[in-house]
C-alpha cells in the first residue's frame, strides 16, 4: 500500500482583509437582524403641474393598417388630422364596468394617433368602446395593474378631460385636483378612475409623470426603461417624479415562458444561467432537451487520468518535493484529488449539463464509494466508473447494467470479483452482495408495484415481496466466475491476476456456477452455461420485470423534478420505459426526455406545496455559483460539500449520501437529501455563501498551476443594487427565473430598502436568496 500523506488539506476562507476565518464561524446572526424592526415607509410627495398634460412611450403600438409597431418619434406626432374644437369630447362610455371591491384590475393604455396622447382606463368597457369607436386610438395593452376600490393606505387616482387639448390628466392627489377644480374651468371632472398606493413595497410599481412642454399634456409610465428613454431622447418632457404607485401587470405568456424554460433548465442542469435560459426560451422545451443528448460528454478522458496504478512509482510519488511534477502526480492520479475538482467544473462550466445530471443521478443509484479502501480511492479506477455512467446515461437501461456488472469497480466494491462457485470441502457459498444490491437497490426494489410506483398488496392488503433469499443465491450463482483483466501486454504468473480497473472483467470459467438457477417470475437458467451467458441472461431476466419502469423512473423523476412525484407521472415515465415508441424497452434517453417534458415537470406548481426537490449539497454549491456568475477551478469545492454531509464519491455507503425513500417527518412527502439537512449542515450552506460574498471566496491553490481559486464577481450585483427594486428583480429572475414566491419578495425587497451602502445591499441580497428555503427547494 502506499502513502496518502500528500491527499488532504484544510479548506481556507479568506476574508477581505486578509485574515484568515475557520470554516465554522456564525456570521450570519447581523444579516438576520436586518430582517427585523419597524418597516419605515418613504412619503411621496406628489408635483402638481401648472397645466394638464400626456404624452408619447408605449409598449409599441401598431400603426394603422400595419402589422408593424411604431417607433416613439412616429408615436409623438398625430398620424391623421387632427380633430375640430366639436369633436374634443370626453372619451367616456354609457356605463362604467363593475368591479369587484379591493380586487386588482387591468389599466389600459391606448395612443391617440390623432393627437399624439395616451389615454388610461381601468374599465374593460370602457377601453372595448373606444376601440370600436375612434379608430385613431391603438391598444397598448395592460400597462399596470390598480385597485377598484379604495382600501387602507390607498390614494384615489382622479381623471380630468381637457376641453382645450382633448386629453386626459390624472391625479393621486386631493390638493391638486381641488386646485385644478377651483382654477382652470376647462377641466371636466370625471370623478375616481381606481385607487393606488402612495408608498413602495416589493409587489409595487412607481407610475412616472412627465410634462409634455409642447403638447401641455402629461405622460405617465411604470416602465422603468420606457422612462429612461425619454429622459435621454426627448428633452421637452420635464420629468416631476412619482405619481403613484401601483401593481405590476400580471405576467404575460413571455414572462411565464421565460419562468418554465428557467424551471427547465435548473431541472436538467446544475444550476440555471441567464444564456442557457435564454437559449431553452428561443429553441422551446422539447428542441433544448434534444439539444442537450446531443452535446458530446465532457466527462474524464483517459489522458487525463492515464496513471493506470495502484500504487507509487519513481515518477508518481508522494515522497517527492511538492513543487515537483512527480508530487504533482500523486495527488493528481492517487487520489481524488484532481477528480473531484474536475466533477465541479464539468457541473460549472461543461456543455453537456444533462448528461451530467443523469450521470450524478445514476452513481447515486449505482453506489461505488471511495470509503471502501485506497484502491476505490485512485482517480482512473473512479474516472474509469464515472465515464462509464456517463457513456450510458442516454443508451440502454439492460446495457448500463451489464456494464455496470462487469465493471472492476462495481466488482471490487460489492465483491463480485474473484466470486467463485461453492466450494463443499471448503465450506465457501458465493458472496451475494452484488446479487443483492442488484435487486434490492439497482433495478426491482423488495416489493411488488404497479405500473404507477405504488404498492401492489395481495388478498389480504399486504405488500408483495420481489424476491426472497433462494433468488439472492441463484444469482450469486449466476455471478460467479469473473476476475481483473490483466494489465495490457502483462501475461499473469498466477492464478490471482493484479487489480486492474482499466477495462471490465474477464470470466474465469473454472470458478463459475454451471448448475441451473431459478430466477425471478419462475423463470430459470437452464444449466452448462458459460460465465457470460448466465450473467446475460440474469440481467434480461431482472431487465424484464416489471418493477424496472416505475422503480428506476421514480428515482431518476426525484433527483431531476421533484421528490413526490404523483404515481401519474409516475406511471407515464414508466409506460416509456416499457416502450419509447418504436417498441424497444429502456431506452434512457426516452425515460429522460419524458420526465422533463412531462406536463407535471412543465406545470407552474405554485399551487402544490409536496412539489419540489431539494437541492442536494453539490446541486446547492453549483446552482448558487452559475447563478451568481462565479468563476471557479472546482478545487476544495469537494471540502465544502463535505461539510453539508456529501462528501463527493465517498458515499458512506451503498444506499449512497441519503435514504431514497426519506420522507420529511410529520409528513408523507418524499425529500431524499432532507436525510443529511441538520443543524449542522444548515450552518454549513450559510457559511459557504457568506464566504463566497464576505470573504472573497476560495483561495487559489498555489501548488496546482492555473488555478484561480472560487470566486463571485461582486460588481455587477453592486451595480444593480444602487435601485433596490432592480436588484430584487435581477435575484429573481437569476435564482426563480421570475418566480420568487411574492412573501419571500416582499421580505427581500424590505430588507435591502433599509440597507444605505449599494455594496453590502447586493452582498446581502446574494445571501438571503441563496440561503433561502424557496431557493434550495428546486420548484
Amino acid at each position: 500500500m502506499r502513502a496518502r500523506n500528500g491527499s488532504t488539506r484544510t479548506l481556507s476562507l479568506q476574508h477581505r482583509d486578509g485574515r484568515h476565518a475557520a470554516p465554522g464561524r456564525l456570521t450570519v446572526l447581523w444579516i438576520a437582524g436586518w430582517s427585523v424592526g419597524i418597516a419605515a415607509w418613504l412619503v411621496l410627495s406628489f408635483a402638481a403641474g401648472a397645466a394638464p398634460m400626456a404624452s408619447p412611450v408605449a409598449p409599441e403600438a401598431a400603426k394603422p393598417g400595419s402589422g408593424t409597431a411604431p417607433s416613439l418619434r412616429q408615436r409623438l406626432k398625430p398620424t391623421t388630422p387632427s380633430p375640430s374644437r366639436s369633436a374634443l369630447t370626453p372619451v367616456r362610455t354609457s356605463s362604467r364596468a363593475t368591479l369587484k371591491a379591493g380586487a386588482a384590475t387591468d389599466v389600459y393604455r391606448m395612443f391617440n394617433r390623432s393627437t399624439g396622447v395616451h389615454f388610461y382606463t381601468a374599465s374593460a368597457s370602457e377601453r372595448a368602446f373606444v376601440l370600436a369607436t375612434w379608430p385613431q386610438f391603438a391598444d397598448e395593452g395592460v400597462v399596470w395593474r390598480a385597485l377598484s376600490t379604495s382600501d387602507a393606505g390607498t390614494v384615489t387616482v382622479w381623471r380630468f378631460f381637457n376641453r382645450d387639448t382633448g386629453a386626459h390628466f390624472y391625479t393621486a392627489s386631493d390638493s391638486e385636483r381641488a386646485r385644478i377644480l377651483a382654477t382652470w374651468p376647462q377641466f371636466a371632472d370625471e370623478g375616481a378612475v381606481y385607487h393606488a398606493y402612495p408608498d413602495d413595497a416589493a409587489d409595487r410599481l412607481p407610475v412616472h409623470r412627465f410634462y409634455n412642454t409642447q403638447t401641455r399634456t402629461h405622460f405617465y409610465t411604470a416602465d422603468e426603461a420606457e422612462k429612461d428613454l425619454v429622459l435621454r431622447t426627448w428633452p421637452w418632457f420635464a420629468y416631476e417624479g412619482i405619481a403613484y404607485y401601483a401593481l405590476a401587470p400580471s405576467p404575460g405568456p413571455q414572462a411565464l415562458a421565460r419562468r418554465d424554460a428557467f424551471r427547465l433548465v435548473d431541472q436538467a442542469t446544475f444550476g440555471a444561467t441567464p444564456a442557457e435560459v435564454d437559449r431553452a426560451v428561443s429553441m422551446g422545451a422539447a428542441a433544448w432537451v434534444e439539444d442537450q443528448f446531443a452535446r458530446a460528454s465532457s466527462g474524464y478522458p483517459k489522458a487525463s487520468y492515464f496513471y493506470e496504478s495502484l500504487d507509487e512509482s519513481t515518477n508518481c510519488s508522494f515522497s517527492a518535493a511538492r513543487d515537483t511534477a512527480i508530487y504533482r502526480c500523486a495527488v493528481d492520479q492517487l487520489t481524488l484529488f484532481k477528480l473531484r475538482a474536475q466533477f465541479f467544473t464539468n457541473a460549472l462550466s461543461a456543455p453537456d449539463q444533462l448528461r451530467q445530471r443523469v450521470a450524478w443521478a445514476l452513481s447515486q443509484i449505482f453506489v461505488v464509494s471511495g470509503m471502501k479502501d485506497p484502491d476505490m480511492e485512485t482517480a482512473y479506477v473512479q474516472a474509469r466508473w464515472h465515464q462509464m455512467l456517463a457513456d450510458n446515461a442516454f443508451g440502454n437501461f439492460e446495457g448500463l447494467l451489464y456494464d455496470i456488472t462487469r465493471s472492476p469497480a462495481m466488482g471490487h466494491y460489492l465483491d463480485m470479483v474473484d466470486n467463485a462457485k461453492a466450494d463443499p470441502e471448503e465450506g465457501t457459498e458465493p458472496n451475494e452482495n452484488f446479487a443483492r444490491e442488484l435487486l434490492q437497490l439497482f433495478s426491482i426494489g423488495t416489493y411488488e408495484l404497479k405500473r404507477d410506483g405504488t404498492p401492489l398488496l395481495d388478498a389480504l392488503g399486504q405488500p408483495v415481496p420481489t424476491y426472497g433469499q433462494p433468488e439472492v443465491k441463484a444469482f450469486a450463482r449466476a455471478f460467479t466466475g469473473w476476475t481483473y483483466a490483466p494489465y495490457p501486454g502483462m501475461v499473469p504468473k498466477h492464478d490471482e491476476r493484479p487489480r486492474y480497473y482499466g477495462a471490465p472483467m474477464e470470466a474465469e470459467p473454472s470458478l463459475h456456477d454451471t448448475g441451473a438457477k431459478r430466477l425471478l417470475m419462475g423463470l430459470s437458467l437452464p444449466p452448462g452455461q458459460a460465465p457470460d451467458s448466465d450473467v446475460r441472461g440474469a440481467l434480461r431476466n431482472v431487465f424484464l420485470h416489471p418493477n424496472v419502469g416505475p422503480f428506476i423512473g421514480r428515482q431518476l423523476i426525484r433527483h431531476l423534478v421533484t421528490g413526490s412525484p404523483t404515481p401519474a407521472y409516475v406511471d407515464r415515465v414508466a409506460a416509456v420505459f416499457e416502450n419509447d415508441g418504436t417498441g424497444m424497452r429502456g431506452n434512457l434517453k426516452a425515460v429522460v426526455r419524458a420526465i422533463l417534458l412531462d406536463p407535471e415537470a412543465r406545470s407552474v406548481p405554485d399551487a402544490n406545496p409536496r412539489y419540489g426537490r431539494f437541492r442536494d449539497p453539490a446541486s446547492f454549491v453549483t446552482a448558487f455559483l452559475r447563478g451568481a456568475g462565479a468563476q471557479s477551478d472546482g478545487i476544495w469545492l469537494d471540502e465544502v460539500t463535505r461539510a453539508m454531509g456529501q462528501n463527493v464519491y465517498y458515499a458512506p455507503s451503498v444506499f449512497n449520501y441519503f435514504p431514497a425513500e426519506y420522507r420529511i417527518p410529520g409528513t408523507d412527502v418524499v425529500a431524499p437529501p432532507m436525510g443529511i439537512h441538520n443543524t449542522n449542515t444548515v450552518l454549513a450552506r450559510s457559511n459557504f455563501v457568506h464566504a463566497m460574498l464576505w470573504w472573497d471566496g476560495i483561495e487559489r491553490d498555489d501548488e496546482v498551476p492555473g488555478s484561480i481559486g472560487t470566486h463571485v464577481t461582486i460588481a455587477p450585483w453592486v451595480a444593480l443594487a444602487a435601485d433596490t427594486r432592480k436588484l430584487v428583480a435581477a435575484l429573481d429572475d437569476r435564482f426563480f427565473g421570475g418566480g420568487m414566491p411574492p412573501a419571500t419578495k416582499a421580505t427581500l425587497y424590505d430588507t435591502l430598502a433599509r440597507i444605505d451602502d449599494a455594496d453590502e445591499r447586493a452582498r446581502t441580497g446574494l445571501f438571503l436568496v441563496a440561503t433561502s428555503f424557496q431557493f434550495q427547494v428546486a420548484r
